[in-house]
């Protein structure tokens, strides 16, 4: 159960379900900022609509849960990023291609221009990125000890 906690990924059957409907989120979707300590998530729908539950008031502040936004540049979303700098770790400074292949949304090219503009002009930048993804991750995994296990999981 702590393993599933631990592994807050992409796949849909990682996350709570929604609140309201109890359908599998997918991104975007909405966390309650007034709601806790266990997350309160909700679908886009049910959110639209105003879903209350118990303590929960529609009128909350209220964050919006995604990975899927620019960060650096333009057409390059923060889960993109995230995978490019995985790659790079992976697969060795310079092999683009391999990078490119890891990567499936983005050329050779592209990897190893926006790589190159954004991380090597830029060591503390990737520093920051990789420190935020931690600190995201370690959020969910509730005091589990795992946290290099959960520090690259898409």
């Amino acid at each position: 159960q702590m393993d599933r906690l631990a592994s807050f990924g992409n796949d849909p059957f990682d996350k709570p379900p929604c609140r309201g409907c109890s359908s599998y989120l997918t991104e975007p979707y909405i966390k309650c900022a007034e709601c806790g300590p266990s997350p309160f998530l909700l679908c886009l729908q049910c959110f639209t609509r105003g879903f209350e539950y118990k303590k929960h008031q529609s009128d909350h502040k209220y964050e919006i849960m995604t990975s899927d936004f620019p960060v650096l540049e333009p057409g390059w979303t923060a889960q993109e990023e995230m995978a490019l700098l995985e790659a790079v770790m992976d697969c060795g400074f310079g092999n683009w291609q391999d990078v490119a292949y890891q990567m499936r949304s983005k050329t050779k090219e592209e990897c190893e221009s926006h790589y190159m503009k954004n991380f090597i002009n830029n060591p503390l930048f990737s520093s920051t990125l990789l420190s935020l993804k931690k600190t995201k991750d370690s959020r969910f995994a509730d005091g589990h000890q795992g946290r290099d296990r959960i520090l690259f999981n898409f």
